[in-house]
């Protein structure tokens, strides 16, 4: 085979090979995987007690969970952000920011407000008052937190790498609130809305760009 053929196709793999490690979709969805992963692995929940993905239905529209964490203490919602660069942010601000470096900044939408979005959407859905969820916002080990709020009963925004030292101490200050029964009862609820149809995956990114 001609060298040029040949250098052209590894150029072309390189780049789809790349492509695909960029892919945000791709990164998102590796991120609740860590999640669900370090909850399993610390004795945190089993595959019966977590769920990820799930499509509430809310005000016409849908509010995707990304991972959910029954527990006895309480429901666990958790926001993955797997972000690299530097991360900047207040409880009140519509958008953070994302400063990949010192050209290169992308705003999100607050990750914070993001949360309560999905926890009044699920408390709605599930008839049970929102004061038994917890929200945890989790970025990625690869970033930096540099300015954003201090945790506290509401919620905590944290790094991958500390999530089990902070649920465990979340969990061992917590009194029991839901019994197994009732914990199988909400997973039922829940579960089917795991295996949503590419229509409402389709039409929930629609309602997120507008």
């Amino acid at each position: 085979m001609n060298i040029i053929v040949i250098v052209t196709i590894m150029i072309v793999i390189i780049g789809l090979i790349k492509g695909i490690a960029n892919d945000p979709n791709r990164i998102g969805k590796r991120g609740e995987k860590l999640i669900k992963n370090i909850l399993i692995d610390n004795g945190l929940g089993s595959e019966e007690r977590i769920l990820n993905n799930i499509y509430i239905p809310y005000k016409d529209k849908t509010s995707e969970v990304d991972v959910l964490l029954l527990h006895e203490t309480g429901i666990y919602v958790f926001e993955s952000k797997n972000y690299s660069g530097w991360i900047f942010g207040d409880e009140d601000q519509y958008k953070w920011t994302q400063m990949i470096n010192k050209n290169t900044k992308k705003k999100f939408y607050n990750p914070i407000k993001q949360n309560i979005t999905h926890i009044n959407a699920l408390s709605k859905f599930l008839g049970i008052d929102r004061t038994k969820m917890k929200s945890y916002i989790v970025f990625s080990e690869r970033c930096e937190l540099k300015k954003v709020p201090e945790n506290n009963e509401q919620y905590k925004v944290l790094k991958r790498n500390r999530l089990s030292e902070f649920i465990k101490v979340d969990i061992e200050k917590s009194e029991d609130i839901f019994t197994d029964e009732e914990i199988r009862n909400i997973f039922e609820k829940l579960k089917p809305l795991t295996n949503a149809s590419e229509e409402v995956k389709k039409k929930h990114i629609e309602n997120i760009k507008e």
